[in-house]
């Protein structure tokens, strides 16, 4: 597993709460959306279409990752949306729950360039509710996982707190994985 310096840790820190305020600031509008039906609608489209799918949040959270990151040591990485390849194969996870084909919410990474060193900088797994145990693990097997060792990952609910977009941010530490809170106030 590789250990970030102090420096990054404080850089993608910063890039993520600056991501986070952005996103309550300018998309404030679309975590709570009342999405009104006409009548003609049946009821099964109006309970399928209830509420915004947490990959439009997403979208917007990665262009404001993506803005931040220009002009820092890793303006080189891609920012990418639901990237379910590792190469050109499929992406599969090592996790304490087994192997698991995985296609993450957002990714901050070298799509091919094996060159750029991590080529793996971030992974966002993002909710609208509670962050899951599952999620975790899928985060904790991402910098663990020799195939990928990201050096860090990124747990979120937009939704789950009225007032606060929740985040943990996860890295190895040289022994341990080490979460810290990035809670933004909305």
């Amino acid at each position: 597993m590789i250990q970030p310096s102090t420096n990054q840790i404080e850089m993608i820190t910063e890039i993520i709460q600056k991501s986070i305020d952005q996103l309550i600031v300018n998309d404030s509008d679309i975590f709570n959306i009342d999405i009104e039906m006409p009548q003609q609608i049946s009821d099964d489209a109006k309970h399928l279409n209830r509420e915004l799918h947490e990959t439009t949040i997403n979208h917007r959270f990665a262009v404001y990752i993506e803005n931040n990151i220009q002009d820092t040591e890793f303006s080189l990485y891609n920012v990418d949306i639901e990237y379910n390849r590792y190469f050109g194969n499929l992406k599969i996870l090592n996790t304490v729950e087994g192997q698991l084909s995985v296609r993450p919410d957002i990714l901050v990474h070298s799509r091919i360039d094996d060159q750029i060193e991590p080529q793996h900088l971030l992974v966002v797994e993002a909710k609208k509710d509670s962050i899951s145990e599952h999620d975790i693990n899928k985060i904790e097997g991402f910098i663990s996982d020799p195939n990928y060792n990201y050096l860090f990952g990124l747990t979120i609910s937009y939704c789950r707190s009225e007032t606060t977009v929740l985040a943990e941010l996860h890295y190895f530490n040289g022994e341990n994985i080490i979460t810290t809170s990035i809670n933004r106030n909305k």
